[in-house]
């Protein structure tokens, strides 16, 4: 009897420092400081825009693909691209992330949110890129806005239009602890300005 009492509470002691660690681990993760990385894999209506310099540099057929695209009433504009970011960490404690909610706001509007089921650790003094995969559709997204308004935003965005893009990124942190997932109540917004 008073080897499974002793067992019971070495379990407990043993579950709860579990429970500490990663509330401490993901109260961290809210103490780290975000910056922009860099945007890889980026491509409008399929198109591979990632080292284009503007409309002049895209071959023939990939701009007649891209107007088709933004003239035609009932397609779609599918904006794929990965946003990394540095995540640094200034604490002697680790950060832990189990899962990662994020809402994405590009010039005031809300483009996506999603989800990001990734384990990530990063140790103190230590600086990490948190990549996040994103797609939507623009069309979608932009209803009700002018052809001008979605080229504007998606060519600033992309690089390769005659002004720049504000983004935010709202990330939302969770952790598990057993099988439950807990998620932060609070957003750490992380701003930034793409320019051409």
């Amino acid at each position: 009897m008073k080897r499974i009492v002793a067992l019971i509470g070495i379990a407990l002691v043993m579950f709860s420092c579990d429970v500490a660690q990663q509330v401490l681990g993901t109260y961290q993760l809210t103490q780290c400081k975000y910056d922009f990385n860099s945007i890889s894999g980026l491509s409008l209506a399929g198109i591979n825009l990632q080292n284009a310099n503007g409309l002049s540099s895209l071959n023939p057929l990939s701009l007649a693909s891209l107007t088709s695209a933004f003239t035609s009433k009932s397609g779609s504009l599918p904006l794929n691209f990965t946003l990394n970011l540095d995540v640094s960490n200034p604490g002697l404690q680790s950060a832990l992330l189990n899962a990662l909610g994020y809402v994405l706001e590009i010039d005031g509007h809300e483009m996506t949110t999603g989800k990001l089921q990734q384990k990530l650790q990063i140790d103190g003094g230590q600086k990490v890129v948190l990549p996040i995969s994103m797609a939507f559709d623009l069309k979608k997204v932009l209803n009700g806005e002018s052809l001008d308004a979605i080229k504007n935003l998606a060519f600033n965005f992309a690089g390769i239009g005659s002004g720049s893009s504000n983004v935010t990124v709202k990330l939302q942190p969770s952790f598990t602890v057993g099988n439950q997932v807990i998620t932060s109540p609070n957003y750490i917004p992380v701003s930034f300005k793409l320019n051409k």
